[in-house]
């Protein structure tokens, strides 16, 4: 594989930014987040975790660790496409949901709402958003950008993987 080292500091940097500005919209803006919500701050904070590591790995030439964190790299930025897809359907109207997380009750496995309230505390409804940004809802920007972010993953896997030969 060759050294994606640029693109995946680059993808680590974006995750790190979109999680900065989620916060600055609950702690500046007061718009409580909702627990699918906070589903996708945890897989953007394992996205920017993986992506450091493979960077490190692939500079080290640890092809077999490169191997093992491209797929968590892909199932974390695609599971922050999937979660984030779902609130703004549910968000929109086109799916009704009694809970908005698929899996609501992950805080009781992975208490991090305990450890870091104020990045993992849900305190708002799915589908209650009334936040905008020119007039388009919070969650249709953060789908762009995190459908962008997915984009990043699979273009810099491409590049590494051609780069092999």
């Amino acid at each position: 594989m060759s050294r994606p080292a640029p693109l995946l500091l680059l993808i680590a940097l974006a995750s790190v930014l979109m999680l900065a500005g989620a916060l600055i919209a609950q702690h500046v803006f007061g718009w409580e987040p909702c627990t699918l919500c906070v589903q996708i701050r945890l897989w953007l904070c394992l996205t920017a975790a993986i992506a450091l590591l493979l960077s490190a790995a692939s500079a080290a030439r640890q092809t077999w660790l490169t191997v093992l964190l491209w797929p968590l790299l892909l199932a974390a930025s695609g599971m922050a496409l999937i979660d984030n897809a779902h609130v703004t359907l549910i968000e929109v109207g086109i799916m009704e949901s009694f809970s908005c997380s698929p899996f609501p009750f992950y805080y009781q496995v992975l208490p991090l709402h305990e450890y870091w309230p104020g990045v993992f505390m849900s305190g708002g409804v799915c589908g209650m958003n009334d936040y905008k940004i020119l007039g388009l809802p919070f969650t249709v920007w953060t789908l762009a950008s995190i459908a962008a972010l997915f984009a990043l993953v699979l273009t810099t896997l491409w590049r590494s993987i051609r780069g092999k030969r």
